[in-house]
């Protein structure tokens, strides 16, 4: 299978540890939805030049990151990484919910604070930004165990996608969350101890 996209991407970082913990080999083919250097290769993979896509290895292209990990555990389903029914789905599929939106938001700071010209800058708008990623950090601070991973001893969906934002947001703005969410900070630290999620960790 061919992932196209880059780890800077929480999105694309989510399926490479999915694939990762279910043991299935995979190419990275770094692709940044940000460059007009690769929206040509982008767009000849998916026609809305976004990440994450994967090909398969028959050909078909999977896009939407829930969308490619939900396959993956329904092609998988000894390894599963949402529960397949019950209480335990419903609460790791909200657990992954809350970390979508707040994701969502934190990549949309980027694009107006990190990328967008100061001069074009529209700080109200960064301002309801964060307001939104620090309520959605702080329910998921509230929601982490002390120890080990919502998943038990070893992690599941709704640890990666935390694991994911968190580390996002250290690379892209770390002002929101340094010091302010430990019990964050202590399970993204516990999450990267595995190679299968440190080694897609952005630089």
């Amino acid at each position: 299978m061919i992932l196209y996209g880059r780890y800077l991407s929480p999105f694309v970082r989510r399926v490479a540890c999915w694939l990762n913990l279910q043991g299935r080999p995979f190419e990275l083919h770094e692709l940044a939805a940000t460059d007009p250097n690769d929206l040509p290769k982008l767009k000849a993979v998916n026609p809305v030049a976004r990440v994450p896509a994967l090909v398969l290895d028959d050909g078909v292209t999977l896009t939407e990151c829930f969308a490619i990990c939900d396959w993956l555990d329904e092609t998988a389903p000894e390894k599963r990484l949402i529960p397949a029914d019950g209480l335990a789905r419903r609460d790791c599929l909200q657990r992954i919910a809350i970390a979508s939106a707040t994701t969502d938001k934190a990549v949309a700071l980027v694009y107006d604070k990190n990328r967008r010209p100061e001069e074009f800058h529209w700080p109200q708008w960064q301002e309801r930004l964060i307001g939104q990623i620090t309520g959605g950090l702080g329910q998921i601070e509230a929601s982490l165990p002390a120890e080990g991973f919502f998943g038990g001893s070893a992690p599941n969906g709704a640890d990666i996608a935390t694991a994911a934002l968190h580390d996002f947001l250290i690379s892209t703005n770390p002002f929101l969350i340094e010091a302010s969410f430990p019990k964050l900070g202590a399970h993204a630290a516990r999450a990267n101890t595995l190679e299968e999620i440190s080694s897609t960790r952005p630089a």
